[in-house]
């Protein structure tokens, strides 16, 4: 089984564990206003999800709607 599988075979919180710990272990390469941004952005998309405000639609489905539109 290769890592990827691994990992997502994990349960969700441990998944979240794991990918905190591969993000702090990146920090020294981001700059702290560009980081501030993103955590502004996910606080305010998180917020739109849970509101309600927004649909998620699964990573799968983008690429396939993607994939056919750059086959238009």
């Amino acid at each position: 089984m290769e890592l990827t599988e691994k990992v997502l075979a994990l349960p969700t919180d441990e998944r979240v564990i794991l990918a905190q710990c591969v993000w702090d272990s990146m920090e020294y390469f981001i700059d702290p206003e560009i980081e501030k941004a993103w955590m502004d952005d996910t606080e305010k998309r998180w917020q739109e999800i849970e509101q309600g405000r927004v649909q998620c639609i699964s990573a799968k489905e983008v690429m396939k709607k993607a994939r056919a539109s750059l086959n238009k």
